[in-house]
């Protein structure tokens, strides 16, 4: 899935999407296999299988097509008559993905390709609306990987993501947020090279060298990062500590635990403890800056608690609590609201630090802007394809905002479905889920090309 944005262009994008899965795939050996791409977790290891001299070819290919309205709020602190963020209000889309994985005996080659043509309007106050369109191509996945034995390589672009947490994920120090809870996310892969086996019954090592997270939007900087990980996994729990290093950066350490008491219960802890690069602090009243950014921000842990409950009718119940060690505290975002409002008073008198302070506000501010939230997800049972749907709403504790989504999807025959997502932000402009967007609503199609 995608995020919602583009412009509907010619055959172009298609052509070579198709062309691309048609080389990987080859006209007489493939074996379409619909969705099939690599395992999320990529610790999770199958057996050897044995060796075949023919390869062993699957992929899919998706079209998506979509429109996104986004009401944006109009008094926002952070971003006056969207002369900061430029959020548009009107976008379309149309996303191609092709998936395509090669196996003969102890070798895989895995390859995503995301083909995505846009076009946005964007509507600022006291200027003329700006209309803007672009083609872009990215590899979300390109990996090898080889089987020794009960020891795998992997070499390439691959999404490393691990733990059971929806909202955040603190045990992962390349994705603390992987897109779960955005139903039209596509998430890509870090480049790395990692190798994982077994170290004794039950236990289970892994670990490798991330060399870049270009990828990943919005943009991180946790290439050149060696890492560990261990696993200790019985009948019902799984165990993992995580350790990870940046060349020149905080050390890591982070670890998440499950447990299914029996088959309606699924139970989790994650957390994670480093050092961010640096940290946003509001300053007193005074004629100079009214945000200062701190370097080295202090040591931070993030704590997450979660349980998922499975109802006989197949729907599921997920609840999280998630700690944030790297947010404000209730005076901090006090603070914090209290300088962006300043900064608004200076718009006409000293035009030049108001935005300056509001950029810094805005890009500079915690992954998370408060320190303890909530999370809930109801979806419908995922083994009914014909229709399929899940509510969340996600808040925080201290300002009491929150956000609702519900994404609805509907199939339409064996190739096509629609698909509606409906977004809400609850809580005013001085608030962390209600500062910049209202309401944002996705209409789309989506073709299973192949």
């Amino acid at each position: 899935m995608s995020r919602a944005s583009g412009r509907w262009p010619g055959r172009r994008p298609a052509g070579v999407a198709l062309a691309l899965w048609a080389c990987l795939l080859g006209p007489s050996q493939a074996q379409v296999a619909e969705g099939t791409s690599a395992s999320e977790d990529p610790m999770d290891v199958q057996s050897e299988a044995p060796p075949e001299s023919d390869w062993r070819l699957s992929g899919s290919t998706e079209a998506w097509g979509y429109t996104t309205h986004t009401d944006l709020a109009s008094a926002s602190l952070l971003n006056p008559g969207n002369r900061l963020a430029g959020l548009p209000r009107e976008a379309n889309a149309w996303d191609l993905r092709v998936n395509a994985r090669a196996e003969q005996g102890p070798l895989a080659l895995v390859g995503a390709v995301r083909l995505l043509s846009q076009s946005r309007r964007t509507d600022r106050v006291a200027a003329p609306a700006q209309h803007d369109s672009d083609d872009s191509q990215q590899w979300g996945q390109a990996f090898a990987r080889y089987r020794a034995g009960e020891g795998v390589w992997t070499v390439g672009r691959e999404l490393l993501s691990w733990g059971p947490a929806n909202f955040r994920s603190p045990s992962n120090p390349f994705y603390f947020d992987a897109g779960r809870t955005n139903p039209l996310a596509a998430t890509p892969g870090v480049d790395l090279l990692r190798y994982s086996g077994p170290l004794a019954p039950g236990w289970r090592g892994g670990g490798g060298y991330v060399f870049s997270t270009s990828q990943i939007s919005p943009a991180t900087d946790q290439g050149h990062s060696a890492w560990l990980k261990l696993d200790q996994q019985g009948p019902a729990h799984l165990l993992s500590l995580v350790l990870s290093q940046q060349r020149g950066g905080a050390l890591f350490v982070g670890g998440f635990a499950q447990w299914t008491p029996d088959d309606a219960w699924l139970l989790y802890a994650e957390f994670g403890s480093t050092r961010q690069r640096g940290r946003l602090q509001a300053l007193g009243a005074g004629p100079g800056p009214l945000y200062r950014w701190q370097q080295p921000a202090p040591r931070s842990t993030n704590t997450l608690l979660g349980a998922s409950y499975t109802l006989e009718s197949g729907h599921v119940l997920t609840g999280e609590w998630l700690h944030s060690g790297e947010g404000y505290s209730q005076a901090g975002q006090a603070a914090y609201w209290a300088q962006a409002q300043r900064a608004q008073g200076l718009l006409t008198q000293n035009p030049a630090l108001a935005y300056v302070s509001l950029g810094q506000a805005l890009g500079q501010a915690p992954r998370l802007l408060g320190r303890d939230y909530a999370w809930v997800g109801l979806q419908s049972n995922p083994q009914q394809s014909r229709f399929y749907w899940r509510l969340e709403y996600s808040s925080q504790w201290a300002d009491r905002s929150g956000q609702v989504v519900l994404y609805a999807e509907k199939s339409l025959g064996t190739r096509l479905s629609a698909f509606a997502v409906l977004g809400h932000s609850v809580g005013g402009v001085q608030t962390e889920f209600g500062s910049l967007v209202r309401d944002r609503l996705t209409l789309g199609l989506k073709w299973f090309v192949l």
